[in-house]
């Protein structure tokens, strides 16, 4: 995934490279020349050229400094573009997961994918270009230059490689399925936030609060003893790494004083070698950053890619001799029809059995039954973000697997009951990325009964906080009416989007809506029967089954069930007739 992110950015991350290389050769060879003055210069008393070599010293250390400092701006400028990508492409890809795919993921790991993961991403990037580089250098510099210097104490040097070899794989194979484990945990860990912040409010009223923070305790609790045994297991490589790196440093220094003593080497060259390990043992320890971090990365890597990877659901690929036009509106054709249908989420027990029923254009359909009944489900059905299990759902005589998406969901007006608003103005939510004239948005909102409190509030301009938190329960329900509005649906959907209005403002709604919309077909899902008995047709549910479909009088004669409940919020049978 990274090679291909980082690949348009090549040109600039060889230049990245060769500026790194060259500062890094810089501070490389300070030790070496440190050693000819000592062995050569020096002993010859030559003021001039220890002057001279002195200044070439100071030369290479200003260049491997300003050459650094380049090379590190534009390592983090290339990481932040590639991560700019990685995160565009991401959430690109998060929109068009089909509703089945965002189930499996959960809603809360695709947010920490998009920001946690990509941010460790980001680390790997930046920390790979800047430190990486320069890392490998010194070492590969270092060695060289032992070996140049001193083929016998480079000795001590080799022995060294195999045990850090092997501790650094021992703990890199232990430590990573562990890192994977604490960004799972951090899914749960941000549910649970996500949860407490929507439920905030019924928290305080019923008085859970620390209820919630108990919640939340263990889902950080569980965060932090993962992100412990994980960082326990990779703590255990630096004091070994140490051990053994430091361990050569007293064999050379013991082995090369042997050497002085006998007139192999000279002083200068123990200098330099001792310089050069030390080079040699901060390499190894920024490499063992980076393997920490690659750690992280590696289990962040796999779960962007697992989102970027998945395939386009089977069920929403429409091959061209599948595919059919939507035809135009036909008074003798169901603008929607359902036709035996049965569905799950789960694949278990069944959420609808057996629907069926069609509604003509121009007509309403009215939805009541309890909390479960499956009233929600028959939008999202008709609207395509799941498939039916068995039978049919056809739109204007099609069925609904043969439409593009464009075209089924050109067709509707949806106010969801759990719908949201963003920040910005009341303009730019109403209008939600569509190019709808300033007439148009007046003209939503006016049938959407929200006309009067946007002008009490400086008019469309006015700026909502996030969610509209700013507003009352029933502002916003007519805020997202007129969003519903705006493009003048040929199906407009309403779940339970009056629920918040008070009994005349709904009334004035179900006015406007029949004054204004005559052509368009409608469902509404509700509780209150007043919102619904005017539909030519009422579906009542109970556990996913019809119990009853028929106007608001037949269902009155003929279902027990529908009578209590209007009588209930409605009175005697003469008040609800």
């Amino acid at each position: 995934m990274l090679k291909t992110y980082i690949k348009p950015y090549r040109i600039r991350v060889a230049w990245n490279a060769l500026i790194k290389m060259v500062g890094t050769l810089m501070e490389v060879v300070l030790p070496t020349i440190l050693a000819y003055i000592v062995n050569t210069v020096v002993p010859a008393r030559n003021q001039t050229r220890i002057i001279l070599w002195g200044i070439i010293m100071i030369f290479c250390a200003f260049g491997a400094w300003l050459l650094n400092i380049t090379a590190n701006r534009m390592a983090s400028k290339t990481a932040s573009l590639a991560i700019k990508n990685i995160r565009r492409d991401l959430f690109n890809r998060s929109l068009t997961l089909s509703a089945r795919q965002i189930d499996e993921l959960g809603v809360s790991s695709l947010e920490s994918r998009l920001t946690s993961d990509t941010y460790i991403v980001h680390r790997l990037l930046s920390v790979t270009l800047r430190m990486g580089i320069r890392s490998v250098m010194l070492f590969l510099g270092g060695v060289f230059f032992c070996l140049l210097l001193s083929p016998r104490l480079s000795l001590v040097l080799l022995a060294l490689i195999l045990p850090l070899v092997l501790v650094v794989r021992v703990i890199f194979r232990k430590a990573f399925p562990l890192f994977r484990q604490v960004q799972q945990m951090i899914d749960e860990m941000v549910q649970v936030i996500r949860e407490n912040i929507r439920g905030i409010k019924v928290s305080k009223a019923l008085d859970t609060t620390e209820f919630e923070q108990e919640r939340f305790a263990q889902a950080n609790d569980e965060v932090k003893n993962a992100e412990v045994k994980a960082i326990d297991q990779i703590a255990k490589m630096p004091p070994l790494v140490n051990f053994i790196l430091f361990t050569g440093v007293a064999l050379v220094l013991i082995y090369g004083a042997r050497l002085v003593n006998i007139n192999q080497i000279q002083t200068g060259t123990v200098m330099a070698f001792l310089s050069y390990f030390i080079q040699i043992t901060n390499s190894l320890m920024g490499m063992n950053r980076m393997i920490n971090i690659y750690n992280r990365a590696a289990a962040s890597e796999k779960r962007i890619s697992e989102v970027l990877s998945l395939p386009i659901d089977d069920n929403q690929i429409i091959s061209d001799y599948q595919k059919q036009q939507l035809p135009a509106r036909n008074y003798k054709v169901p603008e929607i029809e359902f036709r035996n249908v049965s569905f799950s989420y789960l694949g278990k027990k069944k959420n609808l059995n057996n629907i069926s029923f069609k509604l003509y254009p121009g007509k309403t359909l009215g939805i009541m039954g309890a909390t479960g009944s499956g009233k929600s489900t028959l939008i999202r059905l008709s609207l395509r973000q799941y498939d039916v299990d068995e039978g049919k759902i056809l739109i204007r005589g099609v069925d609904v697997r043969k439409l593009s998406a464009s075209d089924l969901l050109g067709l509707f007006g949806t106010v969801f009951q759990s719908d949201f608003l963003f920040g910005g103005t009341i303009r730019e939510n109403i209008a939600f990325g569509r190019e709808l004239t300033e007439e148009q948005i007046n003209k939503a909102s006016k049938h959407a009964q929200a006309a009067d409190f946007i002008e009490e509030k400086e008019g469309l301009d006015f700026q909502l906080a996030s969610k509209g938190v700013n507003l009352s329960g029933g502002q916003k329900q007519r805020l997202l009416l007129s969003r519903a509005f705006a493009s003048e649906p040929d199906i407009l959907i309403l779940d339970d989007a009056s629920s918040s209005l008070d009994f005349k403002t709904d009334q004035r709604l179900r006015q406007a809506i029949r004054v204004n919309f005559p052509l368009t077909t409608q469902i509404i899902i509700a509780q209150r029967v007043s919102s619904i008995r005017h539909a030519e047709q009422i579906l009542l549910l109970d556990k996913g089954q019809i119990m009853a479909l028929g106007t608001h009088e037949e269902l009155l004669a003929e279902c027990p069930e529908y009578k209590e409940i209007a009588e209930t919020q409605m009175g005697t049978t003469s008040n609800i007739a």
